[in-house]
């Protein structure tokens, strides 16, 4: 898939320098949002990069500790870092815990350190994007519409390996585009 198509290009280079220097402290990462959706075969655009680390203070200490590098610290925000290369935002997503109040899903634990983007697998997204949209259904519709576009696209199985507490949804959702076909 060729990134100019969906005007992403420099959003996955700041993710890889992201990477690169999450790397250098030996930091392990998973990418997860819309370059995880791009990677598991729904081109679309995404304009930020989010990036799951084990302990988000210090990730933010170690991207942001190269006087030379391209991340600069985002004034009161302690999650989020800016590439001052194209202006791209990165956030800093916590392993083990939720998006936000009333989510179920925590984010998967990153295991590896890769100067290479490591990208969420395809069961943990669906389930994420899944529960970050039945918590916020009107904010956060473009979750509930990567998942279908991935669904549909990918051919996903109706058993697919979703969290226990998003697996009613999943299968609703899919239940649902097999009636619309």
């Amino acid at each position: 898939m060729s990134r100019e198509n969906t005007g992403t290009s420099g959003v996955v280079r700041t993710a890889q320098a992201a990477a690169s220097a999450l790397a250098d402290f030996d930091t392990p990462h998973l990418i997860v949002g819309g370059i995880a959706v791009q990677e598991h075969g729904y081109p679309r655009v995404t304009i930020d990069v989010d990036i799951v680390v084990p302990d988000v203070l210090d990730a933010l200490e170690e991207i942001t500790a190269s006087l030379t590098g391209p991340f600069v610290r985002i004034p009161g925000c302690e999650d989020r870092v800016e590439d001052q290369r194209n202006g791209v935002k990165v956030d800093l997503l916590p392993a083990g815990q939720v998006l936000k109040r009333g989510c179920k899903v925590p984010f998967p634990q990153p295991t590896k350190v890769s100067e290479v983007l490591q990208i969420v697998t395809l069961e943990e997204l669906i389930s994420l994007k899944l529960d970050s949209w039945v918590n916020s259904p009107l904010r956060r519709l473009k979750d509930k519409a990567d998942v279908i576009e991935l669904i549909t696209r990918r051919q996903l199985p109706r058993d697919l390996a979703i969290a226990a507490v998003v697996r009613d949804l999943y299968t609703e959702t899919w239940d649902g585009l097999q009636a619309e076909s």
